[in-house]
């Protein structure tokens, strides 16, 4: 469909919602704005866009400042394909806080964030620690031994991979003396906690702890092929190390497990906002 049957269409109203995905949005609102001019174009656009979402029996999804504000940002330019944001459906989310947009449904709102004007902010960056923190994960100490030095420290992030062949994943922060030994040790170990060994999970994760076979001191544990192994724990791998990879700030390490144990009556330690809990109690 040419441009100047895209616009037919549209202003006929014999375009679908399905018909009207954001790249043509785009390209009707600057071509409506180059024929008619920014006043009457919007005007245009705001019955397109009411016919569509009437046909659609979504009248109330018409969003008066969603609108207002893309028209504004995509008028703003001669050329919109040489802007590639403004194909990004989430770009308004550079201007507008969601709460100032929610606010905004049956009223033209100036953005809060930024001006309305190109090019366009970069991202503001996602912090994820509130929402992935309220997601339980079991603890679990990673150890791996390079001829006699030992290391541990208490990881949040395992993963089954696979059952065939057994794989489970660990992220491990890049630059970590843990990736270094494991990766020249090219084996290690997953000692899932048991609820009641928080202080365990505590002293692993210590920046301050002591180095080497200093860190296990008190805490009962035995060596195996694949590294050292604490007693007391709900489930116990060994692994050899199968493959690991750069991914953002950590690295995600992948490891075949060639041995497991668990103990049935034990509940495992879980993190869970920050705090160490027992399976039990979020059963509860």
């Amino acid at each position: 469909m040419t441009g100047d049957e895209l616009v037919a269409a549209f202003e006929a109203g014999t375009l679908g919602a399905d018909e009207f995905p954001h790249a043509r949005h785009v390209r009707v609102a600057a071509a409506l704005a180059r024929r008619y001019g920014a006043s009457e174009g919007l005007e245009r656009l705001i019955a397109g866009i009411r016919g569509l979402a009437t046909r659609a029996g979504r009248s109330d999804a018409y969003h008066v400042t969603i609108t207002r504000a893309w028209f504004e940002l995509i008028a703003s330019v001669e050329n919109p394909a040489e802007h590639e944001e403004l194909f990004d459906k989430t770009l308004l989310e550079r201007y507008y806080s969601p709460e100032r947009l929610a606010a905004g449904r049956q009223r033209w709102l100036e953005p809060d964030l930024r001006p309305l004007r190109l090019p366009a902010p970069d991202p503001r960056p996602i912090d994820l620690t509130f929402a992935l923190r309220r997601i339980p994960t079991a603890v679990a100490v990673l150890a791996t031994r390079v001829e006699r030095t030992v290391h541990a420290t208490t990881v949040s992030s395992i993963a089954s991979v696979s059952r065939r062949p057994p794989l489970v994943s660990v992220c491990l922060a890049s630059g970590s003396r843990t990736l270094e030994l494991l990766r020249r040790a090219d084996a290690f170990t997953l000692s899932v906690l048991a609820s009641g060994q928080d202080d365990i999970a505590a002293r692993f994760a210590d920046r301050d702890r002591p180095v080497g076979a200093a860190q296990f001191a008190d805490t009962p544990h035995h060596m195996s092929p694949f590294g050292p192994v604490l007693d007391g724990a709900a489930v116990r791998l060994g692994c050899e190390l199968n493959t690991q990879f750069d991914c953002g700030d950590h690295h995600i390490v992948i490891g075949a497990i060639r041995s497991a144990d668990a103990t049935a009556d034990l509940h495992p330690l879980l993190q869970h906002d920050g705090v160490y809990r027992g399976s039990a109690v979020l059963d509860s």
